[in-house]
């Protein structure tokens, strides 16, 4: 029987080795930390429970497979019914991002003309142009509007991204495969609903756990039992014959060289130049990937002391709106049941990323003074908080910039030069955890294919 590595223990590395271990294959994942999950993290203190990572997930065929196999369903939660608004601040106010058509043909959000150029997106033209950003995507067919203040607000919450780089066929791949097909985003989101089956009924909405997100990668690996060795940080890999030698840190306790047949590497893109990894494919556009830092800085409230009603999913802040520095604020208390005490209220509020990366290199006093300021004038506090917690992430999201296609080529070329290897991560097929669990998964098929 082949013996597999699996290096790392974040999402896309259990769900890997979950796949694998459930065809009967021998498999041992190399984790340089202490616990599971990767940027998957909940931790609850004086009642609040704070995500340093992802805030909810959302249903995919695997990810459903995989939480009836654990068994995870009664401890499911489901985001409440008023999470559906999103508000987005326009001119200072948070307004709802309007989902019907009356809410469109009324909101104060998109002015007259750019309601007008919405309702033309079905008569514009297709582009010629592979490498066009999402900022042009979206002006082209919906117009600067839209993309100020629905577009570019959301990718700041997604991506920490800036449009104007995020390539759109990459970042967005669905909505340039509408136009592709159907010459309209319009006519495709139409045909897409009632195109979408699935052998697996997937529920709608959002949802997370009792106990937070990181439910799910401990239900995993718990399942994984002894096949996951923790503290053991890899620093090289080297092929010899029709095996690997995977190199670890001698400065830990761990074997100082382990030997496997095949290897899935889900380490992100940043760390494989820290690797002694010999192969004759040019490695640049994988290292060159930015992964701009992000600070999280939960606050927790008295409900009294915050004027606005919370009655939502959160708010974005367009980066139009210069006179406030935060990308956005979850309204978490608000998203799921027991994330804060009984009148009590948590916000979870970013900071950083792609348009302000300056911002998140700040101390911990700095950032919470400038979160602060803006939701006392964006949401109406009017007390301190108390409760705080920050998560600082130097390096959080991969961008999916300009010419991000040299990044997938590269992938493929070095898993077709180097067999045994595979990659997977949220930088092959989106940044969502159920994109991330999907890569581990397609690892995991095409490994099992080579065998």
């Amino acid at each position: 029987m082949s013996r597999i590595g699996v290096l790392g223990a974040g999402i896309s590395g259990l769900t890997a080795a979950y796949q694998l271990r459930q065809h009967g294959h021998s498999v041992q994942v190399l984790e340089a930390t202490n616990r599971p999950g990767g940027v998957i993290r909940s931790e609850t203190t004086d009642g609040f429970l704070v995500e340093h990572g992802p805030n909810s997930l959302r249903p995919s065929p695997l990810m459903e497979k995989t939480i009836q196999s654990l068994s995870l369903d009664e401890e499911r939660v489901w985001a409440n019914d008023v999470a559906s608004t999103r508000y987005i601040v326009r001119d200072g106010q948070p307004l709802p991002l309007p989902t019907s058509v009356g809410g469109f043909l009324t909101t104060n959000l998109f002015s007259s003309y750019a309601k007008l150029r919405l309702l033309g997106e079905p008569f514009v033209g297709r582009s010629s142009d592979p490498k066009e950003s999402l900022a042009d995507f979206t002006r082209r067919r919906l117009g600067p509007d839209v993309l100020d203040y629905a577009v570019a607000p959301f990718v700041g919450g997604v991506y920490a991204g800036d449009p104007e780089q995020l390539s759109a066929r990459h970042a967005f791949e669905r909505l340039v495969e509408w136009e592709d097909e159907y010459g309209s985003l319009f006519w495709g989101a139409m045909r897409s609903t009632e195109e979408s089956s699935s052998d697996v009924d997937v529920p709608s909405g959002l949802f997370s756990f009792q106990q937070g997100i990181e439910t799910l990668p401990r239900a995993l690996a718990d399942a994984l039992e002894d096949s996951i060795q923790y503290e053991t940080p890899v620093t090289g890999l080297h092929q010899n014959g029709d095996t690997w030698s995977v190199s670890v840190d001698p400065s830990t306790p761990a074997p100082k060289s382990q030997t496997f047949d095949d290897l899935i590497c889900t380490f992100p893109l940043h760390q494989l130049n820290t690797l002694s990894l010999f192969s004759s494919v040019d490695l640049s556009p994988l290292t060159d990937v930015p992964y701009p830092p992000v600070q999280v800085v939960a606050l927790g409230y008295s409900s009294s002391a915050v004027s606005h009603p919370l009655d939502g999913f959160g708010m974005l802040v367009p980066p139009v709106e210069h006179d406030y520095d935060i990308l956005g604020t979850l309204f978490s208390s608000t998203l799921f049941p027991g994330r804060a005490p009984v009148d009590h209220a948590l916000l979870t509020t970013f900071v950083g990323g792609a348009r302000a990366p300056e911002l998140a290199s700040r101390d911990a006093g700095a950032i919470q003074s400038i979160v602060e300021r803006d939701l006392d004038r964006l949401l109406g506090i009017t007390g301190d908080p108390v409760f705080s917690r920050h998560v600082h992430w130097p390096r959080a999201i991969p961008q999916y910039v300009l010419g991000y296609g040299a990044v997938k080529d590269t992938l493929t070329a070095l898993e077709e030069t180097t067999p045994g290897l595979y990659f997977a991560g949220n930088y092959r097929q989106g940044v969502a955890v159920g994109d991330a669990m999907a890569s581990g998964a397609s690892a995991a098929d095409r490994l099992r294919s080579s065998l």
